[in-house]
C-alpha cells in the first residue's frame, strides 16, 4: 500500500495560527510606515505653501491676504458685503506651479463674484471643483469637494451665492487667524491672516520662526476647508469667512465640547486639527515646518476674560499655543513639538 504524506487536521490549524499571528504583528507595522509616508507628503504640502507665501511676499512686499473682494494685483481694494472672494490659495497659485489654474480662473481680471455669474459653464464649475494634491493631507480621505448633504447649510455644497448647484474643491490646509473671530477691518486679532489685509514682515514682531503660518485642517469636525476662497465673507457662522481660515482658540485636535462638529464650531470656531496621531502639522512664517503636540500648552477657556488688545491682561491667561497664534504679542514661545 503507498503512503500518503500531507498535514493532519491539526498540523494545519497550527500553520493557519502561525500565519494569522504573523499577520496580525507585521500589519501595524505596515500601517504605521504608511502613515509616516503620508504625514512626510503633508509636511511637504505645508512647505510649498509656506514658501509660496514667502516668495508671494517676495513680490509685493507683504503676506497674502486671508481673500480678496475684487482684482488680485498686489493691492487690497474696499470692503464689499455678501459677495463670494477668492481666497489665499489662489493668490498663491503663480508661486507653486499652478499658474495655468490661475489663469483660467481670470483672478487678475475678475472677482470670484464676477467669475460664478458664469458658473453654468461646465469648465468653469470642474476648474472651482478640482481636487489640488498640494492642498490635501493624503492622512484625510474626505470626499474632494464640498458635499450639501453633509456640509454647510445653504453654503458652497449646495449653492454658490445664488448661482447654479456646485461644490467647491476642499483644502486640509487653513491659515492662522489669531485669537478671535473677528470679522471685517475693524479689529486685529494679531494672527497672520485677515480680509482684505496684508501683513508685513516687519509686523511679526514675535519673529517669523515662532509664528504660525499655515496649519491642518481635517474633515471630521470643521469640514475641512474650501480652496477657492470663501462666501458672504461679512456674514455669520457657516456663510462667513471661516472657510478657510482658524483661530487658536479652541484647543488643538479637540473633541470635547463646544468643540465637536455642529453648525456653531465650522470655520474658524473648528480651530486647527489633523488625522495624524497625536497632533498636527503647522508650517510657521519662516517656511519651516513642525509637527505640534495635541498635548501644548493651552488654555482656551480663559480666552473669554482676555482683552486681546491689553497685552499685559493677556500675558497671564494665554498658553503656549495661543502665543504661537499670535504674531505681534511680545510672549515669544518657540515650536513646541
Amino acid at each position: 500500500m503507498t503512503k500518503r504524506y500531507g498535514f493532519t487536521l491539526v498540523e494545519l490549524l497550527v500553520v493557519i495560527a502561525i500565519i494569522g499571528i504573523l499577520v496580525g504583528l507585521l500589519l501595524p507595522a505596515v500601517q504605521a510606515a504608511r502613515e509616516a509616508a503620508r504625514r512626510m507628503q503633508c509636511s511637504n504640502n505645508l512647505k510649498q505653501l509656506g514658501l509660496a507665501a514667502l516668495n508671494y511676499e517676495s513680490a509685493y512686499k507683504k503676506m497674502p491676504p486671508n481673500h480678496i473682494w475684487a482684482r488680485q494685483n498686489g493691492n487690497n481694494v474696499a470692503n464689499n458685503a455678501n459677495v463670494e472672494a477668492w481666497g489665499w490659495n489662489v493668490l498663491l497659485m503663480p508661486f507653486m506651479e499652478q499658474t495655468n489654474l490661475y489663469n483660467q480662473l481670470r483672478v487678475s481680471q475678475m472677482s470670484l463674484a464676477d467669475l460664478l455669474a458664469g458658473i453654468t459653464v461646465a469648465e468653469r464649475k470642474a476648474m472651482l471643483e478640482q481636487d489640488i494634491a498640494t492642498f490635501r493631507c493624503p492622512s484625510d480621505a474626505a470626499e474632494a469637494q464640498a458635499k450639501s448633504a453633509r456640509h454647510w447649510n445653504g453654503g458652497w455644497g449646495a449653492r454658490a451665492g445664488g448661482h447654479n448647484r456646485w461644490e467647491s474643491g476642499l483644502t486640509n490646509y487653513i491659515t492662522n487667524r489669531g485669537t478671535r473671530n473677528q470679522r471685517q477691518l475693524v479689529n486685529d486679532t494679531h494672527g497672520m491672516f485677515m480680509e482684505m489685509r496684508s501683513i508685513k514682515l516687519g509686523d511679526i514682531t514675535d519673529g517669523t520662526s515662532n509664528t504660525f503660518s499655515i496649519g491642518e485642517r481635517d474633515s471630521r469636525w470643521g469640514r475641512a476647508g474650501t480652496w477657492p476662497g470663501v462666501r458672504n465673507p461679512n456674514g455669520s457662522g457657516m456663510r462667513g469667512i471661516y472657510m478657510n481660515t482658524a483661530t487658536v482658540r479652541p484647543p488643538l485636535n479637540s473633541t470635547q465640547p463646544p468643540y465637536t462638529w455642529s453648525s456653531n464650531t465650522v470655520g474658524a470656531g473648528a480651530g486647527f486639527s489633523s488625522l495624524h496621531t497625536g497632533g498636527a502639522q503647522f508650517v510657521y512664517v519662516d517656511g519651516s515646518v513642525h509637527f505640534v503636540t495635541q498635548n501644548i500648552d493651552s488654555r482656551p477657556d480663559s480666552l473669554g476674560g482676555c482683552n486681546v488688545w491689553d497685552i499685559t491682561v493677556c500675558q497671564a491667561v494665554y498658553g503656549a499655543y495661543e502665543r504661537l497664534g499670535r504674531r505681534n504679542d511680545a510672549l515669544v514661545v518657540t515650536h513646541q513639538e
